[in-house]
């Protein structure tokens, strides 16, 4: 294969393989990381926010995208963070087998617990829960497990408390009315959806005003469950008319924080931090959900433990593209290097034209020392030119590098040959 056609094959390899790990190395920057999550049913407000969750992302142009893995109505989305099955979730703080791999990201919601009564009832507080007839509501069962575990602290007989489940939306107007078959409603609300709902108003209307209740053992309730917090409603948050309640009251709450795998990269958690903080009003659900998104706690001694990627976020401590890809940086650096060097070697010995022996010239003054020796006076003129040029050559290339000096003596003994065969033959024609 000729010199200059090697020379395109490989120039033509190296341009391939440079673009072929150029797009490589591109695609693999640029491809969003896909990040689970997982949710409830459709209608759920844990799934509208995760779907707008979503939305955010991709038009941001953020480096992961958000898949929803939806759990039928009864199914618990919880049980597949647990199972490892997705890389995030929305955990209630009264959750009593939280995944220990759980790292917290944000908390989404406070849930107030609220006692309503009619106006007129003889209800006061958790204390007086015997012998009633207790709504609670819920999608599922978990309020109702929540409003038991409270009712334990206070040693109830459970057989005198009448406590079952209704869904949202259910009249509690019609229920809580004379005869309607419940005493005591119990909701838990989210903070950010009592300040602006207005069916409050219209359930004191229904009702002609309705009472909630206090909880004076909130401080003790939160000391004793873990996951159980002291929460303040102002006067007036329910009902500015007629006033409800009439004065600040103490409760308890719990949270909805937003979890991640603990082994979920931090990066990865930057880019969900940036979209919960940079784009609140754009995920809140309809009905308040998600309104009022807060970071998570940073303490030590918290019920579940802040992601580092959430840390560096809260405390402007992001990791710059060097800090997060040092190690690969410096790899690469050293493959590149490796890589390097062969390609040089390669081109090396390809480009590079082997030194020709001065000794390969000798055949040749050989065979003009034979055409001497029968030649007339203009061939000898001849044969001299070809001599002196063929010496010339030589020194050239040993000049340049392109003739090596090994086998210069042969040479010079073939040259000396020549030369004499031609004066034998001048002096002969003389």
């Amino acid at each position: 294969m000729r010199n200059r056609t090697k020379i395109l094959l490989l120039a033509l390899g190296t341009l391939l393989l440079t673009a072929v790990a150029v797009s490589t190395a591109g695609y693999w920057y640029s491809k969003p990381a896909i990040v689970t999550i997982s949710v409830g049913p459709e209608a759920s407000p844990g799934h509208k926010f995760a779907r707008k969750l979503a939305d955010v992302l991709v038009q941001n142009h953020a480096s992961i995208r958000l898949q929803l893995l939806e759990n039928e109505a009864g199914g618990h989305p919880l049980s597949r963070f647990a199972h490892h099955e997705a890389d995030l979730a929305v955990v209630r703080t009264d959750e009593r087998k939280i995944p220990p791999t759980a790292r917290a990201i944000a908390i989404l919601e406070h849930e107030a617990l609220l006692l309503i009564t009619p106006r007129q009832s003889k209800f006061r507080s958790l204390a007086d829960m015997e012998r009633r007839k207790v709504v609670v509501v819920g999608r599922d069962g978990r309020n109702e497990t929540f409003v038991r575990r409270l009712l334990e602290q206070y040693k109830h007989d459970p057989k005198l408390i009448d406590i079952r489940t209704v869904p949202p939306g259910t009249a509690l107007e019609t229920l809580l009315a004379p005869g309607g078959g419940a005493d005591v409603a119990v909701l838990l609300e989210p903070l950010s959806r009592l300040s602006g709902a207005n069916d409050f108003e219209q359930l004191a209307k229904a009702l002609k005003g309705f009472s909630v209740h206090p909880i004076n053992d909130a401080a003790a309730l939160e000391r004793k469950l873990p996951g159980v917090y002291t929460e303040t409603l102002e006067a007036g948050l329910l009902s500015g008319s007629p006033r409800i309640p009439d004065e600040d009251i103490e409760t308890v709450a719990l949270q909805r924080i937003l979890v991640a795998r603990g082994k979920l990269p931090e990066q990865q958690v930057v880019e969900l931090m940036r979209a919960l903080f940079e784009n609140g009003r754009q995920l809140a659900v309809d009905g308040g959900y998600a309104s009022h998104i807060e970071p998570p706690s940073t303490e030590k001694g918290a019920l579940i433990a802040s992601h580092e990627g959430a840390n560096q976020y809260v405390s402007s401590e992001v990791k710059t593209f060097f800090d997060r890809y040092s190690d690969l940086i410096y790899i690469g650096m050293s493959v590149a290097s490796v890589l390097g060097s062969s390609a040089i070697a390669l081109y090396g010995t390809v480009f590079r034209r082997v030194p020709v022996q001065a000794s390969s010239r000798a055949p040749q003054l050989l065979a003009l020392r034979d055409r001497a020796r029968t030649a007339g006076p203009e061939q000898l003129n001849a044969i001299e030119a070809e001599l002196e040029a063929v010496l010339d050559e030589i020194m050239i290339g040993l000049g340049d590098g392109s003739i090596s000096p090994r086998g210069l003596e042969a040479f010079r003994l073939a040259y000396d040959t020549a030369r004499d065969a031609v004066a034998a033959a001048r002096a002969k024609c003389a």
